[in-house]
């Protein structure tokens, strides 16, 4: 079934397909700029989180803090970069590093003082 504004999607009202198409969410548009340069922002990130996981983990154990907290720290790390090399959706490995380096900077603001 076909209108003038296109095909029929039953999922949305017209004036709603719009406002999806104009405007995206700046999430969706980090992913997509992620995924359009994929391997360039995938070295740039991963090697920027990979030295914040480092340090974190330098001051936690410069600080004799507990092995659980280097163990989440590392296992962080670790994880954000098998989802790099392993060519994880954008999105995902998105929200993997952002929580990567929230923790991380979080570990490093507690073991700094």
């Amino acid at each position: 079934m076909k209108s003038s504004n296109g095909p029929v999607n039953s999922e949305f009202p017209t004036d709603q397909r719009i406002i999806n198409k104009t405007t995206l969410h700046w999430f969706d548009k980090q992913a997509r700029s992620f995924e359009s340069k994929r391997f360039g922002w995938m070295t740039i990130l991963l090697t920027a989180q990979s030295c914040l996981g480092s340090i974190a983990c330098g001051f936690i154990l410069k600080n004799h803090a507990s092995l659980f907290m280097l163990s989440i720290c590392a296992a962080m790390t670790m994880g954000c970069n098998a989802m790099f090399i392993a060519l994880a959706p954008p999105k995902v490995c998105l929200i993997v590093f952002y929580a990567s380096a929230i923790l991380n900077t979080l570990f490093i603001m507690l073991n700094l003082f």
